[in-house]
């Protein structure tokens, strides 16, 4: 089932040409991946709140056609891929006249609160979904990986504010963080695709380190917390598929 709901965005959403900013293109996908969920019965706060379970997202991956322009009418649809092996859920930015605007597709794990381990959704949770054969995106890259020989690398300053109901830093968060200290030329020239990998959750008190680089063509950086990777970021890059 492709669940596909208008958008109704907010003046913070654009930057100051007046294009949807990549963080808000990323909570549209989380936010419509959440009303989805609701309709079939699975609403992600009830589910972490009363029943102790959890999605997590463990990857992203994202493209941007074109980002639409403010006040701009377009939908995000998303679904879950007949995937036996993962859980995987692709989402689509399209204008009224049905151009493409946007790809993106999310790894998830479902996660036992109580144990803090992840655990198998039953069939009848997934069945639920309708769960559809397409996908977002017609290839695969390789695994993302903390990029090597970085040489720049600045402290980061995490905010409650960044918290979610899980109490981690917020999965938008890593990106808005990353593109602050992206270098000028990032910014300047447009984020076209971005990939975020989320190994180990930061949380409120915690003093990571943002350890960046140019990488595969574009830009990459990893959250450093003492000498374990929680997380990287790349954007831009330019890979051949698998």
């Amino acid at each position: 089932m492709i669940f596909t709901i208008p958008v109704t965005t907010r003046v913070e959403d654009f930057d100051q040409h007046g294009r949807l900013t990549p963080t808000a293109l990323l909570s549209i996908f989380e936010n419509t991946a959440v009303r989805h969920a609701e309709t079939v019965g699975y609403s992600p706060m009830d589910d972490s709140l009363r029943n102790g379970m959890a999605w997590l997202i463990t990857n992203w991956r994202v493209a941007v056609e074109r980002a639409p322009a403010y006040d701009e009418p377009f939908t995000a649809s998303t679904w879950l891929c007949n995937n036996p092996r993962q859980a995987t859920r692709e989402m689509l930015l399209q204008s009224a006249g049905g151009e493409v605007l946007a790809r993106g597709q999310a790894k998830l794990a479902l996660v036992d609160r109580s144990c803090n381990k992840p655990c198998l959704p039953t069939p009848e949770r997934l069945a639920a979904y309708q769960p559809e054969l397409r996908t977002a995106f017609a290839d695969k890259l390789p695994r993302l990986r903390p990029p090597a020989g970085c040489t720049a690398a600045s402290p980061v300053q995490l905010r409650r504010s960044d918290m979610d109901y899980n109490g981690h830093l917020h999965n938008t968060a890593y990106l808005s963080l990353a593109l602050d200290a992206a270098p000028p030329e990032v910014a300047a020239g447009g984020v076209h695709t971005f990939r975020i990998s989320y190994r180990s959750p930061l949380r409120w008190g915690d003093q990571p380190i943002l350890q960046s680089c140019p990488q595969a063509g574009g830009w990459a950086a990893s959250f450093i917390r003492e000498d374990e990777v929680c997380a990287v970021v790349a954007v831009n890059e330019q890979l051949k598929p698998l």
